[in-house]
């Protein structure tokens, strides 16, 4: 009714009036909304909700007394806590309150003991009591999420070097803060301390006159407003007050008194303050200190639900959380229900919620392939490294817009150098954004390489904040057959090979010029043999008598001298394959004596006796190897020849080759 009335009206005068009804609506709607319920149905570990609060990058973090659980908009992620693994605090005496530092611990802070849960892999830390490197009787993390410990009259700080005394009698320490580079330290006793950056005292102060604080000396919490102000809730046995400390103006002033134990408090940035006890909560104006209890909350459904409220958490989107004791965690906004039809400007940011390969949602700490891809869980995630058969990869993205999840939009981009931004809604055709608000961005089949893919979310498409880009890189490696190492091993074996081959090619090259040369040699030493053979056949005539011959001297044999010399010549024929047929055998058949067989042969062949039957049988010998048919060592047995290699040596001395080639260099001087 009321949006058809509006539509009937300029647009302006609508703008004007939505303008006005939405300021009216966020100054009385806080205690009176539409409360949603998230409890054990939903994947809540527990419907106990001891302590809560809201982690950096918007999700929520409560702790169940058995868990820690974190809610990232879509679902539940829980991380065991266990009695092992805790520390003694012996200073600490009051209830669960949670910290969260610089490096993504959780600290869970109880009774008398310490224990830490990391969110990076959403597991328990077990701690030891040498954790610190000191004795810790209290633990503390400020606003700059800086942990202290602290140890007697000492506070330290586990982020740097800086340390803090405290004076004797200050009381024992309740709360530690920072504002800026000051550093408050709350005290039992009511006082409050103020150190500089370098722990000097600023300033010290306390609200209570005289022993007014004992009634309040059991519980303190701390409350920031806009860094400008301190609320501080104290407990005791006088009940719950709440005080406010003005931090430019350094004064107290006491908002509120009650004999009700208050168990903890919030402040909007309007500076409505919020306090939860176990009949409810009360909304607090601390300008005035007027406080409205509300005892039960209305459900979606219209019913009211009376609740006993343990925590209380205001989110950074302007989301009112409580924690039950045993109906889980309840919400509400100013802005839930009011106008539906309006579009709502509300800071939201990106949350990678899962990381999915070929389907399968990615586990922390979890081998795919041999390796483990994630190390940490997915709101941590800023690089993955994927094999290249893992090239299928998946992100879904959630925000913490729980007012009106389906409005929220995405802007995505996915390149290696930047690249144009994609706008998607759930109204979008084919988008990738479900009615629950929820982006999910498949990449199938990317070749390898590195990819960087950045994700902005906004409830108004017009306002984009880019402080608040996620950014996710990640790399698709190139097989083993195709990686740089792959490619070196490849050009070191082409290498290797073309080395292999000018070797294999010189070596061919050095044999070739070496056989030519030997054929050349060869054909040199035919040449030669050719003329030698000439000549010996010559001097074999001679010495046969078939012509007359000149001797080595040039002079002309007579018919006796010639007679004599057939005579020996047959004789060693004759004798030509026994190989003891010697020269005193030869001057025994000549009827001579060796001495003078020797004076006269050498005088008639310029050869001794032992050179004339080695040049007779090597002469048999050469026509047997030219006849054909015999082997080397054959011929050397029938010419008288007892070593295979004496003969050689002697043959090749004879007529410059060797037995086994004379038959070719027969045949060469035939032809020539």
């Amino acid at each position: 009714m009321l949006v058809s009335v509006l539509n009937g009206f300029p647009a302006a005068a609508k703008r004007t009036f939505a303008a006005v009804a939405m300021a009216l609506y966020c100054a009385v709607a806080w205690g009176v909304g539409t409360f949603y319920t998230l409890n054990t149905a939903n994947g809540l570990s527990a419907n106990c909700v001891l302590q809560m609060l809201q982690l950096p990058d918007g999700r929520m973090a409560a702790y169940t007394g058995t868990a820690v659980d974190v809610y990232d908009g879509q679902r539940f992620s829980s991380a065991a806590v266990t009695d092992s693994g805790w520390i003694s605090l012996s200073a600490y005496t009051g209830h669960t309150h949670l910290y969260i530092d610089a490096h993504d611990n959780l600290w869970i802070k109880e009774h008398r003991r310490l224990a830490c849960v990391s969110l990076r892999t959403m597991r328990q830390m077990p701690l030891a009591a040498s954790a610190f490197g000191r004795a810790t009787d209290d633990f503390f993390v400020d606003g700059r999420r800086r942990a202290w410990t602290v140890g007697g009259d000492s506070v330290f700080c586990t982020d740097g070097d800086l340390a803090v005394e405290t004076p004797r009698g200050a009381g024992r320490l309740q709360d530690v803060e920072s504002v800026g580079q000051s550093l408050f330290v709350f005290f039992d006793t009511g006082r409050m301390i103020e150190y500089d950056g370098r722990g000097r005292i600023v300033s010290r102060s306390t609200p209570f006159a005289g022993d007014g604080w004992r009634g309040y000396s059991r519980t303190s919490l701390l409350a920031l407003c806009r860094d400008s102000a301190f609320y501080q809730l104290r407990t005791g046995r006088a009940g719950s007050v709440l005080l406010a400390y003005d931090i430019r103006r350094r004064t107290w002033r006491t908002v509120l008194r009650t004999g009700s134990i208050l168990h903890t408090l919030t402040v909007t940035p309007r500076g409505t303050v919020f306090a939860t006890c176990p009949q409810g909560y009360l909304s607090i104006d601390p300008a005035t200190g007027a406080a409205e209890r509300h005892p039960e909350l209305r459900l979606p459904d219209g019913t009211m639900l009376a609740a006993g409220i343990n925590t209380v958490c205001l989110d950074r989107e302007g989301g009112l959380w409580f924690g039950t004791y045993d109906r889980g965690l309840l919400y509400t906004s100013p802005l839930s229900g009011l106008f539906d039809t309006q579009p709502i400007d509300i800071r939201v940011s990106p949350i990678l919620a899962s990381v999915y390969l070929n389907g399968e949602a990615l586990q922390t700490g979890r081998e795919y392939g041999g390796r483990v891809l994630l190390d940490v869980t997915p709101p941590y995630i800023e690089r993955i490294t994927l094999a290249h058969d893992q090239n299928s990869i998946a992100f879904r993205f959630s925000t913490m817009n729980y007012v009106r999840p389906r409005s929220t939009c995405y802007r995505y981009r996915c390149s290696a150098g930047g690249g144009a931004w994609h706008t998607v809604t759930a109204d979008t055709d084919g988008s990738p954004v479900d009615d629950r608000g929820s982006l999910y961005l498949p990449f199938v089949g990317l070749p390898p390489g590195d990819y960087v893919l950045e994700v902005m979310a906004s409830t108004n498409p017009e306002a984009w904040r880019g402080a608040d880009v996620r950014r996710v890189e990640f790399s698709i490696l190139p097989p083993w057959w195709a990686t740089p190492w792959a490619f070196a091993a490849y050009c070191v074996v082409g290498v290797l090979l073309l080395w292999l081959a000018f070797v294999l090619y010189g070596r061919h090259v050095r044999r070739r010029a070496a056989l030519r040369a030997r054929e050349d040699e060869l054909m040199e030493r035919v040449r030669t043999l050719t003329e030698r053979l000439s000549a010996r056949q010559s001097d074999s005539r001679v010495v046969l008598g078939e012509a007359s011959a000149a001797d080595g001297q040039g002079q002309q044999l007579s018919p006796a001298e010639a007679e004599f010399v057939s005579r020996v010549t047959a004789l060693v024929k004759r004798n030509i394959a026994n190989q003891g047929y010697s020269v005193e055998q030869l001057a025994a058949d000549l009827c001579m004596e060796r001495t003078g067989l020797y004076r006269k042969l050498t005088a008639l062949m310029d050869k001794s006796p032992v050179a004339f039957i080695r040049s007779i049988r090597l002469q048999r010998a050469a026509e047997m190897l030219a006849g054909g048919g015999r082997s080397v060592a054959e011929v050397a047995e029938r010419t008288g020849f007892g070593s295979t290699g004496y003969f050689s040596k002697c043959f090749q001395t004879e007529f410059g080759c060797r037995p086994s080639d004379y038959p070719k260099a027969a045949d060469t001087s035939e032809n020539a």
